[in-house]
């Protein structure tokens, strides 16, 4: 047994029995400036107040975009489910999300294979890759029109990068990932609008308005008989040992066979401190009309410094650049360096595209987290055998959040699934 596993047990232990810690009942704070999705609309449909007693084979506790994926993914095989959040619906790190779809996660594959051995590695970044076609049918199928595939561009930020982006194609290109490495300075001017040493250009990637796929999921979850709750607290849980029982803050009581946890970054309240490393984050959104096509293909684009510059087009021609992370250390210093990481973001734009002027409309700060390996965790939970996490971290939330969902349906039916091992905490 892990060191880590280990931690959780004890961790669990050091609770009164049966609940959840106070820390866990407090809503952390995400983000703030104004997320653009929010101010994009359309108004958020209606979500109740649980205001009844109920039972089901599954609660999910977390409405945002992984908590509306796992519901589809047990409802489509005939798991009765009902979410319950306590927050207005997709108001938490979701909204804040600026969705760049990609099989590529924050560490390298040459790099991970070091971290996780190059069976786990590799099958990790086809997880993700096959995870983008699975999100574009959820999308076709719900009706979602604004989910677009790209290209993603990750350039060399030095030509001391150059080998390592090499590396990467390589073996990339040797386990059936598409990828093209272009060093010559014409070509890489031309993929990107913009000079850089090299870049790694990917075909299967994509952008799409996160909060609003959300809801829309949720709709179709809705038709097919999910329960869905907002401003609904759970305080307090028990684990009888053939199921378990929620009670709300308003003194409700939830019935299930089984609980998911997809309460994102907000899980660092009930795991050990150093399980997820917490970071600051930076986004801006420009003026509409600021460049309609800004650089070719409308292609995700990156770097490969740490933290990462990273930018997307959105609708009305608008631009999306973030980064310029910080360690979090509190949501006050967060917010305190929102106004000097927008001139920073501003200026880093037109750095790489001076004829194109741009002038932010939207800027918001947020929360997330990683993992020692870039990897999600996806597990049981260390104490109660019907608790399961599905915790996506990094910039790989939502592609995270589609293999959870369908490592966790398998378990929940008992089913084999060969990828589960890869996810769990004690890896």
């Amino acid at each position: 047994m892990s060191a880590l596993t280990n931690t959780l047990r004890s961790w669990f232990t050091r609770s009164e029995p049966g609940t959840v810690p106070a820390s866990a009942n407090e809503r952390m704070d995400l983000h703030s400036g104004r997320p653009y999705w929010r101010v994009l609309g359309p108004a958020p449909p209606f979500y109740p107040v649980l205001h009844e007693d109920l039972r089901a084979d599954v609660i999910i506790v977390g409405g945002g975009i992984t908590g509306a994926l796992c519901a589809h993914a047990f409802s489509e095989v005939g798991l009765s489910v009902v979410v319950v959040d306590a927050r207005p619906i997709g108001t938490g790190s979701t909204c804040a999300s600026t969705s760049l779809l990609q099989y590529e996660i924050d560490t390298p594959l040459h790099k991970l294979v070091d971290l996780v051995g190059e069976q786990n590695a590799v099958r990790s970044y086809q997880l993700c890759a096959q995870a983008i076609d699975r999100l574009a049918a959820i999308a076709s199928s719900i009706g979602v029109e604004d989910f677009n595939t790209r290209p993603s561009l990750q350039y060399a930020s030095k030509r001391g990068h150059v080998g390592a982006l090499l590396r990467e194609q390589q073996i990339r290109a040797a386990n059936g990932l598409p990828c093209t490495l272009l060093d010559d300075p014409n070509a890489v001017h031309q993929a990107l609008g913009f000079h850089a040493p090299a870049v790694l250009s990917t075909p299967l990637a994509a952008d799409m308005n996160a909060l609003k796929f959300t809801h829309v999921l949720h709709a179709r979850n809705r038709e097919n008989g999910v329960k869905v709750f907002q401003d609904t607290a759970v305080v307090e849980f028990r684990d009888n040992g053939s199921g378990i029982e929620l009670r709300t803050a308003n003194g409700h009581h939830l019935r299930a066979r089984d609980l998911v946890y997809a309460t994102g970054y907000e899980s660092r309240d009930l795991l050990p401190r150093d399980v997820i490393l917490l970071h600051s984050t930076y986004a801006l959104v420009s003026e509409a009309n600021t460049a309609v096509q800004p650089w070719p293909d409308k292609a995700l684009i990156w770097e490969t410094a740490s933290p990462y510059l990273y930018m997307r087009t959105a609708p009305q021609g608008r631009i999306i650049i973030g980064g310029r992370d910080e360690s979090f250390r509190s949501p006050q210093l967060r917010d305190a360096l929102l106004a000097k990481k927008t001139k920073a973001l501003e200026k880093d734009f037109q750095e790489r595209f001076p004829d194109t002027p741009f002038r932010h409309e939207y800027a918001w700060c947020g929360t997330f987290g990683s993992t020692k390996d870039g990897l999600p965790y996806i597990d049981q939970g260390p104490r109660d055998k019907h608790s399961y996490y599905a915790l996506g971290m990094g910039g790989n939330g939502i592609t995270f959040s589609v293999i959870a969902a369908e490592i966790i349906r398998d378990r929940i039916l008992g089913r084999p699934n060969q990828d589960s091992s890869i996810f769990r905490f004690d890896r």
